[in-house]
């Protein structure tokens, strides 16, 4: 038998300066963690956060706004018939977004940031992301007594 000189491929062989996650990677996470939940117990004590007080079912705000992560549906609410806006429209999103693994499966423009393959798709998400923030700013600084339109430096008194 024996050795001759050839050129080979290498297979399966990793960059050189590569670091096992365990320890390390978990290690740091855990440290920046705690450093993240300390800061945030600094600032709960030194920042007061009063509460509003308590309901009362005789005297609600005017305008009585849903919590920020529904002010988008509230709103759609306002500009659609019940129907449309509460039922329908929110339904096909839910369906949409389940089903959003199986409209594509290509695997063209996985991992590039703005891969011309992917236009389409990214542009929907776009959109649908334009509308979603627009409608939950237009619901929080935009709407005043009534639920009518106002800019938000002509906000009348809620008193």
């Amino acid at each position: 038998m024996e050795l001759i000189r050839t050129r080979s491929f290498q297979i399966e062989k990793g960059p050189d300066n590569t670091v096992t996650s365990w320890p390390h990677l978990l290690f740091r996470e855990i440290i920046l963690f705690m450093f993240v939940l300390i800061v945030l117990f600094i600032i709960s004590i030194l920042f007061n956060a009063p509460l509003e007080e308590q309901a009362n079912p005789s005297n609600t705000p005017n305008p009585a706004k849903a919590p920020w992560y529904f002010l988008g549906l509230q709103e759609m609410l306002s500009w659609a018939p019940p129907f449309w806006g509460g039922i329908f429209v929110p339904t096909m999103v839910v369906i949409i977004l389940i089903l959003a693994p199986y409209f594509d499966r290509s695997q063209k423009g996985v991992g590039v940031w703005f891969a011309p393959e992917r236009k389409t798709a990214n542009l929907l998400f776009t959109i649908f992301l334009v509308l979603a923030v627009g409608l939950i700013v237009i619901g929080e600084f935009f709407r005043g007594p009534n639920w009518q339109l106002f800019w938000p430096w002509n906000m009348p008194s809620p008193h």
